[in-house]
């Protein structure tokens, strides 16, 4: 199957020079990884030479070091590679999504110039590991599936407004569920849908390894002053952080840096992680992605939705069995902080959320 696919890319100009920087991100990484420049060329499959030449290359035009070099200690990154090797991070983090949403509206567009057939199933979702995992599942399948990352109400709605065929939300397991619901229950209300289980996944506080602030719950976090990395309104995420700030009485103009805005878990926690912000709510994953400590809060689950009607769609019926799949149980079991006890299940929205049926 023919996919237009979209990246970012770092590039550092200097003096009329431009050179990008991808090569030694990647033998950056390497290094960090192996400890040695001579391990992380072989692991890429350069020359010893040719790796130091092309480092020696970025240094000249930065101006300063990448790499400090100890005989019998191999290669430890300076501060401006781990500088770099960060905002790699933060840049995949807050535009890979975005990204793969335009990629996917490319596509279908130059599917239309060029007169091909453009039957796609299309997928308005919160973006996640497990669902960025299905989506993956599918392309390796030749499933034709068009994701247009979206905050659950926004994909909701564009499920009612019959603008996707398969929708995703995710809603709080205990007492949140149902002020969480409210929000959906206008757009769904009364109408034949179905709810396929993906996963369920743990969120919380995320903080710096150590938990250097002391941070054990959101009252905390106007306590100490902590700078919040925040989501979207509109987001899941979002909704349940201003439910748990009503909930514990907190005011939200004591919360610091509540307008900081970044539109994924993996963006929060690769702020936080670059030092930008000391806490966020988001899920396990996004904390042992970037290697920070998690405060859990509560358990979600994350589900997809789609019509009655569409339910016999050869392409819907194709999802649901990747979704059902023991492979793609495994995958979801592997994500940090995620369950696959109910992966799968599919049932009638009156059934899986009473108040919306």
């Amino acid at each position: 199957m023919k996919r237009i696919s979209i990246a970012p890319q770092l590039r550092f100009r200097r003096d009329g020079n431009e050179l990008a920087l991808d090569k030694v991100l990647s033998l950056l990484t390497e290094v960090q990884t192996h400890g040695n420049l001579q391990a992380a060329s072989q692991a890429l499959g350069q020359s010893y030479r040719g790796a130091w030449g092309h480092i020696k290359e970025v240094e000249s035009l930065m101006g300063a070091p990448l790499l400090t070099m100890a005989r019998g200690r191999g290669a430890v990154l300076t501060p401006l590679a781990q500088r770099l090797l960060w905002g790699q991070k933060r840049l995949q983090a807050r535009l890979g999504p975005l990204l793969e949403t335009m990629a996917s509206e490319l596509q279908t567009e130059l599917d239309d110039l060029l007169l091909e057939q453009s039957d796609q199933l299309r997928l308005f979702a919160s973006h996640g590991l497990a669902v960025a995992a299905l989506v993956d599942f599918a392309g390796r399948a030749g499933l034709p599936v068009d994701v247009s990352y979206r905050g659950s109400i926004e994909a909701i709605a564009a499920l009612a407004k019959h603008e996707c065929e398969v929708a995703s939300f995710h809603v709080p397991i205990g007492a949140l569920a149902e002020p969480v619901l409210d929000h959906y229950v206008p757009l769904l209300k009364g109408k034949a849908y179905r709810v396929a289980d993906v996963a369920s996944r743990r969120l919380g506080l995320l903080v710096a390894r150590g938990n250097p602030l002391g941070i054990a719950s959101l009252a905390d976090v106007p306590r100490t002053g902590a700078r919040f990395a925040n989501r979207e309104r509109g987001s899941g995420t979002r909704i349940i952080f201003d439910l748990l700030l009503a909930r514990d009485g907190i005011d939200p103009s004591t919360v610091p840096g509540a307008e900081n805005i970044e539109f994924t878990h993996a963006a929060v926690a690769a702020y936080i992680a670059s030092g930008r912000a000391d806490t966020g709510l988001a899920i396990e994953a996004a904390a042992s992605q970037f290697g920070l400590d998690f405060i859990p809060m509560l358990t979600e689950r994350y589900c997809l939705m789609f019509p009655e009607s569409a339910s016999e769609s050869p392409h819907l019926r194709a999802l649901l069995e990747i979704l059902q799949s023991e492979a793609y149980r495994q995958a979801v079991h592997a994500i940090p902080g995620y369950s696959e006890s109910a992966t799968g299940r599919v049932t009638p929205l009156s059934e899986a959320f009473p108040s919306l049926g």
